[in-house]
């Protein structure tokens, strides 16, 4: 398992927002959380956001959490109940543990963060989760399927306007947006 972080910013204060892009590059749309977040870099140049990409959320991922008041975590789902690409806002506990759930593997994201309350660290005040439908979270492939890969404007879009829903007069450039096809 390996951590990138992208850019943080460490001060003494609480910072506002991480944006944390979750997934494996390597298995195909699995790395979505991953590609939005490489967008969202080029065109937010807003001190008050950060970003932190992750191949999985995990316990160990709880520490670097510290010191924002929200995170807003981009991943997978793959529930066949909305078309592919389609980004929806949840909260944690709307996560299900069934069958169908979100891929943000290892313990889930759920109990992740309720053992990380449990053991007091210090946990952003409120956690929203933008998960893409995506199609193919299994085969070995670098980037992303057509679809998804077609959507990845769209869901940059939906995440700015989530992130100008929390902060005001988010800093941002979308003459900068410019997707890179992989293929």
């Amino acid at each position: 398992m390996s951590v990138f972080v992208v850019s943080c910013k460490v001060i003494g204060q609480m910072n506002d927002i991480v944006v944390v892009g979750v997934g494996n590059s390597y298995v195909s749309d699995d790395g979505v959380g991953c590609r939005v977040l490489q967008e969202l870099r080029r065109i937010l140049q807003d001190k008050r956001v950060a970003f932190l990409e992750l191949d999985i959320f995990g316990l160990e991922t709880l520490e670097q959490l510290g010191g924002f008041k929200e995170a807003v975590i981009v991943d997978a789902a793959k529930t066949g109940s909305v078309p592919i690409g389609c980004v929806r806002s949840i909260l944690p506990h709307e996560i299900s543990s069934g069958p169908q759930t979100l891929s943000l593997h290892t313990l889930g994201l759920q109990s992740t963060l309720g053992l990380g309350s449990m053991l007091g660290l210090p946990l952003p005040q409120r956690v929203s989760v933008l998960a893409v439908e995506v199609s193919d979270t299994e085969t070995f492939h670098e980037g992303c399927t057509p679809a998804v890969e077609a959507a990845i404007p769209d869901v940059v879009d939906y995440t700015v306007d989530f992130l100008k829903s929390r902060l005001r007069d988010l800093d941002y450039s979308p003459k900068g947006f410019a997707v890179v096809r992989v293929s």
